[in-house]
């Protein structure tokens, strides 16, 4: 009868090493399995973080509106979608205007562009200042092929209203997309007019081996400057309201969408 019991404590023992040794693995398993699905889930996010140099773009832009304001060079690069190279010209909270001319290549993986895809990374620093899309929808014309804009309008920490105007290709491609944004200076108001022939001032340095954008882009170069816009207004667009000097002081009739936004 001892006996029996002692084989059967002794048994019990075993069966519940086994249970603890085989709990213990899983365990293990599993705390390995999270960890390497925590790894694969940053590596795939880090594809959608770019990163930041400051390289040389392959082009220059120097608008006589842009001649007494600093320029920055930015490129920003990621696998899952491509390079941004691009030029950032002063920044909001000054008296003098600033703008950005940006050049996205998606990569081979990436999904192709559209008219209204991507939204530019460097878009940030206008982004941040919550700005407000206006109504009208402008068709600027240039050398390069036709570009669309849309009024944005965003108010400084000092209350005063400044009006920007953001820009994009109107021309279908796949590989890439051209644009930027314009600030007007103090309480000037920005105007397309003169942003159609900013566009035109943008000169391509392709280099030896150009991508097929900048490629396309300096074939366009030689073309005369057009230099030319129209725009369409429509129903409750923007008016501007100005104090006695002149200054912005706000919007009426504004389409108050969401930031950013291309004509559709």
């Amino acid at each position: 009868m001892s006996d029996s019991r002692t084989q059967t404590i002794t048994a019990l023992g075993a069966t519940g090493r086994v249970a603890m040794g085989t709990a213990r693995f899983l365990f293990l398993a599993l705390g390995a399995g999270v960890f390497l699905a925590i790894l694969l889930v940053g590596w795939w996010l880090s594809g959608f973080v770019p990163t930041i140099s400051h390289g040389t773009p392959a082009f220059t832009w120097a608008p006589e509106q842009l001649a007494m304001t600093r320029s920055t060079s930015v490129t920003a690069t990621s696998p899952f979608r491509g390079r941004e190279q691009g030029l950032q010209f002063g920044g909001p909270g000054t008296e003098g205007p600033f703008a950005a001319m940006i050049l996205a290549e998606r990569s081979d993986s990436a999904v192709p562009f559209t008219l209204t895809t991507p939204v530019f990374w460097q878009f940030a620093p206008l982004r941040v200042l919550a700005p407000r899309v206006g109504g009208p929808h402008y068709t600027m014309t240039t050398r390069f092929g036709r570009f669309t804009g849309r009024d944005v309008y965003y108010r400084e920490s000092d209350g005063r209203t400044r009006t920007c105007i953001i820009f994009r290709n109107g021309f279908e491609t796949s590989e890439f997309a051209l644009g930027g944004y314009y600030c007007a200076a103090g309480v000037q108001s920005a105007d397309a007019a003169p942003l159609a022939c900013m566009i035109d001032k943008l000169q391509i340095v392709p280099g030896k081996n150009p991508s097929p954008a900048v490629a396309y882009l300096a074939e366009r170069a030689g073309n005369a400057p057009q230099c030319a816009n129209t725009t369409f207004y429509q129903p409750g667009t923007r008016q501007v309201v100005r104090d006695r000097n002149g200054g912005v002081v706000r919007m009426r009739g504004d389409t108050n969408d969401a930031f950013p936004l291309w004509a559709r």
